[in-house]
């Protein structure tokens, strides 16, 4: 599958489900990187992985980043409220 492919099929997910897709990328990334979340610095281990996204343009399929944080928040509150339902 070409990025472009794969960069339309992302485009029609809504945000939730892209945040979603973005958590389980930045898991792979420290397992491919062997980053020991345990040992290594915050700073430096936050700088690997965000390195590796943008080496991959990870982000480049969110046209409106404000939308975007707003959505996640909202999301994000939604499941906070949801666990603790459950």
């Amino acid at each position: 599958m070409t990025i472009t492919k794969i960069r339309t099929e992302i485009n029609m997910l809504s945000h939730s489900d892209k945040l979603y897709l973005l958590q389980m990328l930045v898991q792979e990334i420290v397992r491919e990187e062997r980053i020991n979340l345990q040992s290594e610095k915050n700073g430096q281990r936050a700088a690997a992985i965000l390195k590796r996204m943008a080496d991959r343009n990870a982000l480049a399929g969110i046209s409106d980043p404000v939308a975007w944080q707003k959505e996640m928040r909202q999301d994000n509150e939604e499941v906070h409220l949801l666990t603790i339902w459950i």
